[in-house]
């Protein structure tokens, strides 16, 4: 079961992880397979990293957003098309 959540992640949705791998538990697996968690995140704090300390079947990963942005080099063929240079 595979959380992602913007931001900052709360100590609350190791709750809310628990809760989605119960219903998995319960509902769609077969006998005998093992409900794994993964929460991603922005960010974590204490209060997530003490909740997972006693949690040993989630993980936590956090993510990084790199953006760059790059002006196009276009020619103007006329006045209906416009051709890509590379």
């Amino acid at each position: 079961m595979v959380e992602l959540k913007k931001g900052r992640v709360s100590d609350s949705v190791v709750g809310q992880v628990q809760r989605y791998m119960g219903f998995v538990k319960e509902e769609l697996a077969e006998e005998g397979q093992i409900v794994k968690g993964v929460i991603i995140g922005l960010e974590d704090d204490l209060r997530i990293r003490r909740a997972l300390a006693v949690t040993s079947n989630i993980e936590f990963y956090r993510y990084q957003v790199n953006f760059r942005l790059f002006k196009g080099d276009f020619k103007i063929t006329n006045t209906k098309r416009i051709q890509v240079i590379q």
